[in-house]
């Protein structure tokens, strides 16, 4: 099954968005993938951006491009975790969304799918709020620009994003209260269900 650009029902409550962490939490953890593929069918929807795949696929994570915006790949993502990514993907029917277009170099496509952020927006205050956590000067310069894209993407099309990252979720949640939660928070509200 291949992957599609979605807009997600905005009427529906479980729309989620999973940030790049939360696939190796499901790699590893069978029994909460149980829950979440049990889920799908309870009319949870799962969402991701294209440049998560670059993460997934190709290894060209924002934390991996150095000053010069060329990508450092030290070792090749191994085949079974591809496989893993795409399984999961597969089996919770994780539809793409568009993503804002970015400077990073390979990472704005003219195919239509990027699009622009509305200039004082929420989440445009938002992108920019995780942006200026980047440091020029750094050898990772670009370290949470993919942070910022997925949170913006979520807020822009009204997701709860789910992370295990705890810094970026007290961000997202101090502009939009409740809109980022754990995957743990994710599995009780699927049981509850």
């Amino acid at each position: 099954m291949e992957r599609q650009y979605a807009e997600p029902d905005r009427s529906n409550p479980n729309n989620y968005m999973l940030d790049s962490c939360v696939y190796g939490t499901l790699a590893e953890d069978e029994e909460l993938f149980d829950v979440l593929k049990e889920s799908v069918s309870k009319k949870f929807c799962y969402y991701t951006t294209a440049i998560q795949d670059m993460e997934f696929v190709e290894g060209k994570g924002a934390k991996t491009y150095n000053k010069e915006c060329i990508p450092i790949i030290k070792k090749p993502v191994p085949s079974d975790s591809i496989e893993k990514f795409r399984q999961i993907n597969k089996e919770l029917n994780v539809k793409w969304v568009s993503e804002v277009a970015t400077y990073i170099r390979d990472h704005t496509r003219v195919d239509g799918t990027n699009r622009f952020v509305e200039k004082n927006s929420l989440e445009a205050k938002l992108l920019q709020e995780i942006m200026k956590k980047n440091n020029p000067d750094g050898n990772k310069p670009f370290f949470y620009s993919h942070d910022a894209i997925i949170v913006e993407a979520t807020v822009h099309y009204g997701c709860i994003l789910v992370s295990d990252d705890k810094k970026l979720r007290y961000t997202v949640n101090q502009f939009c209260p409740g809109k980022a939660i754990t995957t743990l928070r994710l599995k009780e509200i699927i049981e509850k269900l």
